[in-house]
């Protein structure tokens, strides 16, 4: 039985051709920090239109290196997701490819560590050379080598991978990962869960409450480093702006996270969000969106996010 994972996949595949430049595309023309994107205010605006984010195919999950100088990003590559990059080398941007690995299988919905040395991302590929592709996802990671690539996926193992399906990590400053996991043994639907990091392993995932998970599906959790808020997306709620919208919930008085709110109209729309992450430099929340009939990469100043902290306060 196909779980919600790989229906998302599937739905996806249905809209997207796959990963292809628009008429702007000239690379070795951009230079500059964001690729030479003129940063937003506190309105979401589409990412580098008819560049990463094009007419033609559909682009999700973003995410710069701690240093700015690469970019990675979800796109189609030989009819299945894949994750792309693209390099600022002597002031210019490289034309984006994909990982060396990232071709055979599907690789989506990734996050960088906080100190830029893991990404962390859902895949189907098998977990060993002599299993099958996987019917569900699995949480994978690559580590930086001293060459300045990257290593062979790792599946993360369990007690967080399972034959539910996991996927969209997210990981805080001290190790800790928050995912979703589509076990149906939670608080209905897809639901939130956090793996604690202590002594290099990760422990038995934890449920996030109800402050954060609802009945409906809630997923794509991206987690603050310092653990102070996470935002994530949810579908369905009675509150919501669209199908699906970007909520975001923060650590409150003895470590209990506030109730979620919706982030509203400067990120949400009447079509899907999902896929936040925030750069982490902490000045811009990326995000995907479908308002444009198909996924897009949008991206929006983080202070709107402080200005929802400092009401939450009041």
């Amino acid at each position: 039985m196909r779980t919600p994972l790989l229906s998302i996949a599937i739905i996806f595949l249905v809209f997207i051709s796959g990963y292809s430049q628009g008429k702007n595309s000239d690379f070795s023309k951009l230079s500059g920090p964001y690729l030479g994107q003129k940063p937003p205010g506190l309105i979401a605006e589409v990412f580098s239109p008819e560049i990463i984010s094009t007419i033609e195919g559909s682009e999700m999950c973003a995410a710069f290196t701690n240093d700015g100088r690469e970019f990675y990003f979800n796109a189609i590559h030989d009819g299945t997701f894949s994750i792309f990059f693209t390099k600022e080398i002597d002031g210019r941007w490289t034309k984006p490819q994909p990982l060396h690995f990232s071709s055979s299988f599907t690789d989506r919905d990734f996050t960088i560590s906080p100190d830029g040395s893991k990404i962390f991302f859902g895949s189907n590929r098998p977990r060993t050379s002599e299993e099958r592709i996987l019917e569900s996802m699995d949480i994978y990671f690559i580590q930086r080598e001293e060459s300045g690539g990257w290593s062979n996926p790792v599946n993360i193992g369990p007690p967080v991978n399972s034959d539910h399906g996991e996927n969209y990590p997210s990981v805080a400053a001290n190790g800790n990962l928050y995912y979703f996991s589509c076990t149906n043994k939670g608080w209905g639907g897809c639901d939130l869960y956090m793996a604690p990091f202590r002594n290099m392993k990760y422990q038995e995932p934890i449920l996030l409450d109800e402050n954060i998970n609802s009945d409906m599906h809630d997923w794509d959790a991206y987690v603050a480093p310092d653990e102070s808020y996470i935002i994530f997306s949810s579908k369905d709620r009675s509150d919501t702006i669209g199908a699906q919208d970007l909520y975001i919930s923060f650590k409150g008085e003895n470590n209990n996270w506030t109730k979620a709110e919706n982030l509203g109209v400067a990120v949400n729309s009447a079509f899907d969000e999902i896929c936040p992450s925030i750069t982490l430099d902490g000045k811009y929340l990326f995000f995907t969106s479908r308002r444009r009939g198909k996924a897009d990469i949008y991206w929006v100043s983080t202070k709107i996010i402080e200005e929802l902290k400092s009401l939450n306060k009041k």
